[in-house]
Order: C-alpha cells, then sequence, then structure tokens
C-alpha cells in the first residue's frame, strides 16, 4: 500500500498529519530522522573579547548556541548526506545598563540570524561590557541538541466505540465534539475517531473492555511536528523524507556492491 498523507491542521509553527500505509519502524524512522538529520544552524565557537558580565563566558557561549538561528532552504542542500563547510558570524557589541537580547546580534549573513529576536542573552548593569564574535555553522541534532529543528511526536489512529447502553454517553460525546475530534453516530454506538489524545472520564472506567473499547487503525498514524523557527514545518518534514530516501538507496547501493 502506498503510504497516503492528510493534513489536519497547520499553524506558523507546527503541522498535524495522518500517515497511512506504513508501519511503526518507518513512523519512528520518520521520528528520528527529523529529531537528528535534518541540519540547522547553530552556534558552534564563540570568541570573547570582552566580558564584565556576572555570567561567566561558557554559560554565555552555551545561551548563544541555544538560539534559534533561520536556515535558508533554498541556499544549502539540507537533504544531502554531506553537509556545507559554511560558517556565519554573530558578532556583538553591548554596554549596560539594560538587557542584551538576541535581536542584538549582528550577523555577517542577512539569511541567518537569530529566528526569535526577544530571547534574552544577559543582563548588563551599569559601566560593563560585553563583546564577542559567535560562529554558527551547520549540524544535525543527533551531534547536538542545538541543531534539533523542533520537536516530533506521533500516536496510532484509533477509534473509540461506545454503546448507547453506557449511562451518559452523550457527555462522552459532547466532550468529543469539544475537543474536536469526528464523532459517528450509529444506531446502538457512537464512534470517536482520536486524531488528537482523548481521556475518558473516571466514571467511565467500569465501562472500557466490553461496552467502550478502543480499536486500532491498522497501518496509520498521527503525527505533530513542532519547528523551533529555523526551519518551515513543513520543509522539515519534507527534508526528512528526502534524507531517508538518500539513506535507503545508498543502503541499497551498498547491498548490491556486497553481492557483485
Amino acid at each position: 500500500m502506498e503510504p497516503k498523507f492528510k493534513i489536519l491542521e497547520k499553524r506558523e509553527d507546527s503541522i498535524k498529519f495522518i500517515v497511512e500505509g506504513i508501519d511503526v519502524a518507518f513512523a519512528n524512522a520518520l521520528r528520528r530522522t527529523i529529531l537528528a538529520e535534518v541540519p540547522t544552524f547553530a552556534v558552534d565557537e564563540v570568541e570573547f573579547f570582552e566580558n564584565d558580565s556576572a555570567l561567566f563566558d561558557e554559560i554565555i557561549a552555551h545561551r548563544l548556541a541555544m538560539i534559534p538561528l533561520t536556515t535558508p532552504v533554498e541556499r544549502f542542500s539540507l537533504d544531502s548526506l554531506e553537509l556545507d563547510n559554511y560558517t556565519v558570524t554573530l558578532s556583538l557589541e553591548a554596554e549596560g545598563p539594560g538587557v542584551v537580547y538576541s535581536g542584538d546580534l549582528k550577523s555577517s549573513d542577512e539569511g541567518i540570524k537569530p529566528a526569535n529576536p526577544d530571547i534574552p542573552i544577559v543582563k548588563l548593569a551599569e559601566g560593563q561590557r560585553l563583546v564577542f564574535n559567535a560562529y554558527a555553522k551547520l549540524g544535525r541534532g543527533k551531534d547536538h541538541a542545538k541543531w534539533q529543528p523542533g520537536f516530533v511526536y506521533y500516536k496510532y489512529l484509533t477509534r473509540i466505540h461506545v454503546s448507547k447502553e453506557v449511562p451518559d454517553w452523550e457527555e462522552l460525546k459532547e466532550l468529543a465534539e469539544r475537543r474536536g475530534l469526528p464523532v459517528e453516530e450509529k444506531e446502538d454506538e457512537i464512534v470517536i475517531t482520536t486524531t488528537k489524545a482523548f481521556y475518558l472520564p473516571r466514571k467511565f472506567e467500569p465501562y472500557e473492555g466490553e461496552k467502550i473499547r478502543e480499536e486500532v487503525v491498522p497501518e496509520t498514524f498521527v503525527f505533530t511536528v513542532e519547528t523551533n523557527g529555523e526551519l518551515p514545518v513543513e520543509e522539515i518534514v519534507s527534508i526528512a523524507l528526502k534524507i531517508l530516501m538518500r539513506k535507503s538507496d545508498k543502503f541499497i547501493n551498498e547491498l548490491h556492491k556486497l553481492a557483485d
């Protein structure tokens, strides 16, 4: 069965979709590829020239590394197995009093800069100065979490069958509709499709198993992907799928070499 995708919800920083026709192994491979293989820019080294602040150099360097940096999709082959060797400099020269924010960083490349300008780095008191150059490069989440493009999780798509013999079954129908879940009402039951998490109130627990049963839809999963801001969320999924394809092709080619 060829995999089929259906988008349930798309926002600026997240996307939720259903994938049909895949098994658990592929679902987890996609999750791991998004987290560990999709490259982004992040600060990797910091050269301090002056730091009179209350924070050590190492603490500021760590904070800089965790600031999401925009990563231009069109300029880099992010789906390749080898990364481009490109470094961008983010410089800062600040004097207190005041708070230094991510938006104060000056980038040598306008396409690569903090995705959010309002992340606080350090507070400087009167007369304190902070001067440094931070060097950012492409990397992958498998090497350090600072290069992870976002967060991803998935669940089985299930259907909850609720018999109308259950007292107050209308309450469950109302709860599901309030959660925005599809509800199908039949003659003797209602069927709730769990495109998102749905928990039964405790009063219904005694009916689970017989009059309330959960059916797992085979080979169908609900994915939620969130971006930190480095990449558009749909690009994260697209790049991950391309990387999976390239790795599979490479593996097959190596097998053919061994066979020969």
